[in-house]
This record gives structure tokens, C-alpha cells and sequence, in this order.
């Protein structure tokens, strides 16, 4: 777990300042975005301009606090040096020029976030209304639902520091009534006429780093086979699966800090399919691809469509075999790959996960 620890440690210095800079700062500001209706969206760019007009202002990235976006309302469609369009890492504004992000707002619910920022409490839980006998209590609103995000822009030179801007939308039901969006990558799954569906958890082990075994956690959704004469398995139906690196206690490497875990998300690559054989007992896919994603904070899998991760890749031309046979329903599927020396590019991220061995399993129920 130490060295599980020193990861989230690593990861968090992309975004994180040393909090005893005597140079340091935070700034906070807000943007409202009009009412907007569940199946519409509104988008606006937010500007933080570089003051200085003789050095250039070097940002380490932006990205969402991860435990602030909840159903994923926000989303970072763009992120702009004046009018050029650069990664969300390693930004460089010029004298005088601006950082310029553009936000879209796409309420997927009518949920209120429940967020206390600066004293502005919201998604307060509706206290008991007493009623007259033979009167029915009143429903709660659905009328509106605030929701809220911040955002991060992380300085790193010369200026030092967090600008933090807190998005704010409020949601109305859609023209015909509409209170939610469907959450995609989450397809419902009727076995049946050539469909199987696995349900059951993920789990993942990589020696190199988990001393203390595999790391389990519950399916989303259902997995959707196709299993008519072949097998085969469209990548983007797998639904998102998270697991939190964080620190837990005094003395870890994320004690104190601005953000207290990272998340890292795994998900199928949209476009891409795997095929290969089931006989009804056993199967096996071949040219499984999967994009992995890093996230500051902790995030619920619900939650992983719309991030601007800190780290993202993939891995494609993976194999999964069956480890033990259909029986009474249930099945264990099984992969096993060592990841090149430099996976993602991410020289922190890479220390860690350079030329490891990863091993996944996929343990539960096939319905045919």
C-alpha cells in the first residue's frame, strides 16, 4: 500500500503547488449559465488572462476537481491560448494573452448537487412538511435543479497557485417533460436470440504495486455479448469502471492537500470490437481495447463520462480467455498483459506502471 500511496502522491504533483510557496495563490470566481432544459445544452468560454505583459505564464493543466462534477452536467469541450487550441498539460500563455476555456452546460438530470461552497449550501435534503389529516403531502419540486462543478487551472510559473472557478447551471425539464438523459455507456442487456449478458465485478492486481492483492469493485451495468455462430463484444457497451488511489492518514503523501485521491478510469474505446469463439462453455475475444484514464479526485463510476483526465491512453490488441467455464451460470474471465515501458507518456505516471504486469478478471453470471 506504500508504494500505492507514493502513486496518488505522483499523480497529484501534476496539479498540485507546494502549499508552503510564499508566492502561492487561490483565486475563486463564478459562472452562471441560463436555465437550460434537460436534452438542450449551453456553452460559454470562461478567460483568465496573463497579466504580465513581459513573461509568459506557464500552467501545469486545467481539468475538473474530480469530486465536484457529479453527473458529469459539465464538460470541457475546448481549451485555448487566445485563439489556438492546446492540451489541457503543459500550457504556456504569452505576455498579455489569455488562458480561454469553453464550458458546455448539459443538465442530465434534475438532481441539485450537494455542494456547500463559501456558505451557499445546496441539494439540502427536504425536511418532513406536516399535513392535514386527508391532505396529501406536497411532492418535492422538480421545477428546476441547481447544479454546480469547479474547475481548475493549476499556475506553475512565475505566478504560483490554484484559479479555481465554480460553474454554476440550473436545469428545467426538457420539452416533453424530460427530468433525465439516458447515461451512456450503461446499454440495458436482454439475453436471448444470440445475446449473452455478464454481470458480476472487475477486479484488477499489478504486482508491481498492489503488495496488498487484487482490487475489486461491482459492474455499472451488464456486459453485452454477441454470441450468434462467433463472439464477438462492441468495446463502447462496456460499461465505466473506477478505482480510487488515495491516501489515509497523517504522514501520506496527500495529506493537506487541495485534492485527497486520484481515480483512474477504464473504458472501452468507442468504434472498436472484439471477436473470437464461444462453444456455449468457454470463450475467447481477441483485439479487446481499452482507454485509461486519470482523474484528481474521487469519482464514482456513474460519474467517469465528460472528465478531462490528467493521463489518458490506450491499451489495444489485449486477449481474454476464459479462466473457469459457464457453470450453473457462472464464469470467470480472465487478462494478462505487461505494459511497455512508457504506456502513457506520463513520465510520473510511468515510473510506476512502466513495464507492468497487469492482471484483470471479470468473476460473475453469463445469462444466455
Amino acid at each position: 500500500m506504500k508504494n500505492l500511496f507514493k502513486i496518488s502522491g505522483g499523480i497529484a504533483a501534476l496539479l498540485l503547488i507546494q502549499a508552503c510557496s510564499p508566492a502561492n495563490f487561490t483565486s475563486w470566481q463564478q459562472e452562471h449559465f441560463n436555465k437550460t432544459p434537460i436534452t438542450e445544452k449551453e456553452t460559454k468560454t470562461i478567460s483568465l488572462k496573463n497579466e504580465n505583459n513581459q513573461e509568459v505564464q506557464k500552467l501545469l493543466g486545467v481539468g475538473f476537481d474530480g469530486s465536484s462534477n457529479g453527473k458529469e452536467n459539465f464538460s470541457i469541450d475546448k481549451i485555448m491560448v487566445g485563439d489556438r487550441v492546446v492540451g489541457a498539460k503543459n500550457i504556456i500563455v504569452p505576455p498579455g494573452s489569455s488562458l480561454n476555456i469553453q464550458i458546455s452546460y448539459e443538465p442530465r438530470n434534475m438532481e441539485t448537487s450537494k455542494i456547500d461552497y463559501g456558505g451557499w449550501v445546496t441539494g439540502e435534503e427536504t425536511p418532513f412538511r406536516t399535513h392535514k389529516p386527508g391532505e396529501e403531502p406536497k411532492p418535492p419540486d422538480r421545477s428546476k435543479a441547481i447544479q454546480r462543478a469547479v474547475v481548475l487551472a493549476v499556475y506553475e510559473s512565475p505566478r504560483q497557485g490554484i484559479a479555481q472557478v465554480e460553474l454554476v447551471g440550473t436545469a428545467v425539464p426538457g420539452p416533453n417533460g424530460e427530468l433525465s438523459l439516458p447515461e451512456g455507456g450503461v446499454s440495458e442487456c436482454q439475453p436471448g436470440g444470440g445475446v449473452a449478458c455478464f454481470t458480476g465485478n472487475f477486479s484488477i492486481d499489478i504486482p508491481k504495486i498492489f503488495t496488498s492483492g487484487p482490487q475489486e469493485t461491482p459492474l455499472l451495468g451488464a456486459i453485452r455479448f454477441s454470441v450468434d455462430g462467433e463472439a464477438s463484444l462492441k468495446m463502447s457497451d462496456l460499461p465505466p469502471i473506477v478505482f480510487v488511489l488515495k491516501g489515509n492518514g497523517p504522514g501520506e503523501p496527500l495529506e493537506g492537500q487541495p485534492i485527497s485521491a486520484v481515480s483512474i478510469v477504464i473504458r472501452g474505446v468507442a468504434g472498436e470490437e472484439a471477436t473470437g469463439t464461444f462453444d456455449g462453455s468457454q470463450m475467447e475475444l481477441q483485439n479487446l481495447s481499452f482507454r485509461i484514464q486519470v482523474v484528481a479526485g474521487e469519482i464514482q463510476p456513474e460519474d467517469a463520462l465528460g472528465i478531462t483526465p490528467l493521463v489518458d491512453f490506450a491499451l489495444n490488441k489485449l486477449t481474454m480467455i476464459t479462466e473457469e467455464p459457464l457453470t450453473d451460470g457462472k464464469i470467470t474471465f480472465k487478462m494478462d498483459t505487461t505494459l511497455s515501458e512508457n504506456p502513457s507518456g506520463n513520465p510520473i505516471f510511468d515510473q510506476f506502471f512502466g513495464n507492468a504486469q497487469i492482471i484483470v478478471r471479470f468473476r460473475g453470471n453469463l445469462a444466455l
